[in-house]
């Protein structure tokens, strides 16, 4: 899996764009982080994906917790051609 590079924006450029910037979340699949300085230093913040992206990672993370993704991908790196019906 390649990752993308997150975009990054201010709360305030957030502020200023937020209803195209979250139909672009929503059309595009992107993951935004809103980026917040902290007293601390370090950079803090939130990050904003979308609901399509947010089931699919609640559902891979279900199949990882029940067994069900290493069973499949066990099955799917040990599979032949006999394995498979043709309909």
């Amino acid at each position: 899996m390649v990752m993308e590079t997150m975009e990054v924006i201010t709360p305030t450029n957030f502020r200023r764009d937020m209803v195209s910037t979250l139909k672009r979340i929503i059309a595009e699949n992107k993951t935004i982080e809103i980026t917040l300085n902290s007293k601390k230093g370090f950079n803090d913040g939130v990050v904003v994906i979308s609901k399509r992206e947010y089931q699919r990672m609640q559902e891979e993370l279900y199949l990882e917790r029940t067994g069900t993704l290493g069973y499949v991908s066990n099955a799917m790196e040990h599979s032949t051609d006999a394995d498979f019906e043709e309909i």
